[in-house]
């Protein structure tokens, strides 16, 4: 049994449908299926009735939710032992949280999973936005949190002093930038690249990247820019591209067997994963969400 099939046993009391428990986890209905039949399986009984129109518990269903209420109630009064209990407030109906990265892309379902068991009655929606409409959406409302990563000085060349004043920011992770080419590739043989051997290049950028570090030379062009790794990963195994990206990214999406990351010698600006927030968000949800994240960010 694990704490993930009870969090589905909960959803699906609220819902009574697959389908709409596996839209609030962000997976399938094929996988919420799976998890549940997992779990009758091992505890050798029937949890639900399922019919055209839903499903409903059974009686030894029942009890499995009963289990897993207190199972949420007990994780609740540990949160509250560790000093991070919820305010007086009624938490909201729904938080918006925006992400500009792709760094926590497979980590969606279990902070979803770990946010739903603290705060069951607060539906999280969770959308993939640029960089640029970060601020913007947290300063008129449109979203309550946000996960940003930027390069050093994208703050001060695109926020002002008003609305820097109004936003609280949480540096998770400090990043640097490298220039990741396959194995099979004549620039895997140097320690480290030259500007001119870059320019030379083909080029493209996942993810995070400094917004000014192509442009100044005629011969520098993008071949690609986009979140979409597996084209990143064709092009430098195929058309000997320089992939650039953060440091981090690189441990975490490229195979070590097909690729390498090497330095060069342009200016390499820190990368910030961070958090971002208004001021005047302070309900405990807001924090056992950060700390969540943050946690999926840190341990991954």
């Amino acid at each position: 049994m694990h704490l993930d099939q009870l969090l589905l046993v909960l959803d699906l009391a609220q819902t009574h449908s697959f389908n709409q428990t596996a839209e609030r986890h962000y997976t399938t209905q094929q996988s919420v299926s799976y998890s549940i039949k997992q779990l009758e399986k091992e505890l050798n009984i029937q949890i639900f009735n399922r019919s055209k129109t839903g499903v409903s518990f059974t009686k030894d269903g029942q009890f499995v939710l009963q289990f897993a209420k207190e199972m949420q109630t007990s994780y609740q009064e540990l949160l509250h032992n560790l000093g991070r209990e919820s305010s007086n407030l009624a938490p909201p109906e729904k938080l918006t949280l925006y992400i500009s990265s792709v760094l926590l892309a497979d980590s969606m379902p279990s902070i979803i999973r770990a946010f739903s068991l603290t705060f069951p009655s607060t539906k999280l929606f969770i959308k993939e936005v640029s960089n640029d409409i970060i601020v913007p959406s947290l300063l008129n409302g449109s979203c309550d949190m946000a996960v940003w990563s930027i390069n050093h000085g994208y703050l001060e060349k695109n926020i002002t002093p008003n609305e820097s004043e109004r936003l609280l920011f949480n540096v998770v992770m400090k990043d640097k930038s490298v220039a990741v080419v396959s194995k099979d590739s004549k620039l895997a043989q140097h320690n480290i690249l030259t500007l001119e051997q870059i320019n030379q290049a083909s080029k493209s950028i996942f993810g995070v990247f400094p917004i000014d570090y192509f442009g100044k030379d005629a011969g520098s062009y993008i071949l690609y820019r986009d979140d979409n790794l597996a084209i990143h990963q064709q092009l430098a195994m195929e058309e000997n591209t320089i992939c650039f990206t953060s440091q981090i990214m690189y441990q975490k999406f490229f195979s070590k067997e097909q690729f390498i990351a090497l330095p060069f010698d342009y200016p390499t600006l820190p990368n910030y994963h961070m958090l971002l927030r208004r001021k005047d968000a302070q309900h405990n949800v807001y924090d056992v969400l950060e700390h969540i994240i943050a946690k999926e960010l840190t341990e991954k």
